[in-house]
């Protein structure tokens, strides 16, 4: 049978229950414990505490136990709140290690005023075996010299089959703020560790770092929490989906849930900030962006770095609806080589310079591209657009393979320009690298509006590289059409490419073309619009068309 107890500068053992006490900092008592001195034990139980620290100081407050807590041990539902002016640490639970089947309180963090505060949701060490977190809520509200470092389960690390709980971080301070966001762990995640479920929201005008699960790497069977980030107006976001740095084994992403606001600068790492190796999996992630007319983004569908081994990127939706310098990799920000697969990505670059890479840089070795949709940016206002968009990377060898990729090219509306520059596969391919069967949609313009399309179906071939069967569609509807500035590089009839014509007015068969030519290069019109394949000279017939 449970039994209430006072504070003890000892242990809490067996079944006793702290009491639930109110506990007030001051310029002389700057450390507070709610329920024991020492660690809780066996059955024992925290009280629900309240912890006020005063202005104008430093304070530590811990919210059940100054060490550990373990056995079967739960902490209670404690309530924290800073001041202005001061330094304060808080832990929900106990300052050391939670371990065993130790159960962390559904605490309440907040932060007031101009300040400096480290939170920790349930541990200030580590957490492992079946140890679990509460579900806890950090938040940090109106000041601008504001300094958070918030941690919603762990300071340290977690293993075993320790879990994270589902933590709530909000920020609402003003201008100058930082902030840092560790989900569940601010070090590594391994063996059958797992993270909550996690929401998180950034403050305006300040600079948020936000780790999902892991401040550092994820290995062995690892799992991140499915986890929801947001980002506010005229702000500095860097987001790591899962960890903020490599993952390996057979550790695997959440799916995550990512959303930018107006006018602010993002990165966005869906899984890991750095490599992911061995068997590692990145999870199905969702981003939407909302622009704004300054501002860069930056997107790593799921590593900052490199996929080895067998690792396999997810399938990542990527939305922007503006901005100016906008860069997409599908899966990786460095290479792609073994047996690395690409997820099935699907990117909407809306900026005003779109580069996106629908798996990495570089694919080597025997890494297989995902089956990925890149579409660029339309005009209907503002500066040119010029969006350059890789199927599956810049540059493909050994052998590599291609996925099958829809690229799109944006529409203009307005005066201006908009370039778009479609690659199916790589630019360069060598090796024995092989792509894929892709399709690629050229732009169009409205009446006086002006749309390039620069398209290669694979990219340029070396060694014992092939190209597949891709197919160009030139799509006119009503006025908007594809215009005379349309270049093919690679047209390949022994690989089986196919140019398409779709709602072309006067344009309904073989005949309905004029086909001449200029040096190396054919021309071939189609009522209003002109397509021109680069150092092609053979007979074209009608099995390299199709007409819709």
């Amino acid at each position: 049978m449970s039994k209430r107890v006072p504070f003890t500068p000892g242990n809490l053992t067996d079944r006793q229950w702290g009491t639930d006490d109110i506990l007030a900092g001051d310029l002389n008592t700057n450390i507070l414990i709610g329920d024991a001195g020492g660690s809780l034990l066996d059955f024992s139980r925290g009280g629900n505490d309240t912890f006020t620290g005063a202005p104008s100081s430093t304070t530590t407050a811990y919210g059940d136990a100054g060490e550990d807590s373990s056995d079967h041990s739960k902490g209670g539902n404690d309530t924290f709140t800073g001041a202005s002016l001061g330094t304060y640490i808080f832990y929900g639970d106990v300052g050391g290690n939670m371990f065993v089947h130790a159960q962390g309180g559904d605490d309440s963090f907040r932060a007031e005023g101009d300040s400096f505060n480290t939170f920790y949701g349930d541990a200030g060490g580590d957490m492992s075996d079946h140890s679990k977190g509460g579900n806890d809520t950090l938040s940090s509200e109106v000041g601008r010299r504001v300094d958070n470092t918030f941690y919603g389960d762990a300071g340290g690390n977690m293993f075993g089959f320790a879990q994270g709980g589902d933590d709530i971080f909000v920020t609402s301070t003003r201008q100058g703020a930082d902030h840092t966001f560790y989900g569940d762990a601010g070090g590594e995640m391994s063996d059958h560790g797992k993270g909550g479920n996690d929401t998180f929201q950034g403050s305006i005008e300040a600079n948020n770092i936000f780790c999902g699960d892991a401040g550092s790497n994820m290995s062995g069977n690892a799992q991140g929490g499915d986890d929801n980030f947001t980002s506010r107006t005229d702000s500095f976001n860097t987001f790591y989906g899962d960890a903020g740095g490599d993952m390996s084994a057979y550790s695997k992403g959440g799916n995550d849930t990512f959303t930018g606001s107006f006018f602010s600068t993002n990165t966005f790492f869906g899984d890991a900030g750095g490599n992911m190796s061995d068997h590692a999996q990145g999870g199905d992630d969702h981003y939407t962006d909302l622009g704004g007319e300054i501002g860069s983004k930056t997107l790593y569908g799921d590593a900052g770095g490199d996929l080895s081994g067998f690792a396999a990127g997810g399938n990542d939706t990527f939305t922007n609806a503006g901005g100016s310098e906008i860069t997409f990799y599908g899966d990786a920000g460095g290479s792609m080589f073994d047996h690395a697969l690409g997820g099935d990505d699907v990117a909407v670059l809306q900026g005003t310079h779109n580069l996106g890479y629908g798996d990495a840089v570089a694919m080597l070795g025997s890494a297989v591209g995902g089956n990925d949709s890149l579409t660029g940016g339309d005009r209907s206002s503002g500066p040119d657009v010029v969006s350059e968009l890789y199927g599956d990377a810049l540059a493909m060898s050994g052998s590599a393979q291609g996925g099958n990729d829809i690229l799109t090219g944006g529409d203009n509306t307005e005066s201006g320009q908009v370039r778009n520059f479609l690659c199916g596969d790589a630019l360069q391919m060598s090796g024995s690298a092989k792509g894929g069967n892709d399709t690629l949609y050229a732009g169009s313009a409205a009446p006086g509006c002006t749309v390039i399309n620069d398209m290669w179906g694979d990219g340029q071939l070396s060694e014992l590289a092939q190209g597949g069967a891709d197919q160009f569609i030139f799509k006119d509807d009503g006025s908007m059409t594809v215009g005379t500035q349309n270049t093919i590089y690679d047209f390949s009839q022994t690989q089986g490419d196919t140019i398409v014509f779709s709602g072309v007015e006067g344009v309904q068969s073989f005949d309905d073309l004029t086909i001449s030519q200029n040096g190396t290069s054919t021309i071939i019109t189609a009522g209003v619009d002109q397509v021109t394949l680069a150092n092609f000279t053979s007979p074209l017939t009608t099995s390299d068309f199709l007409f819709v």
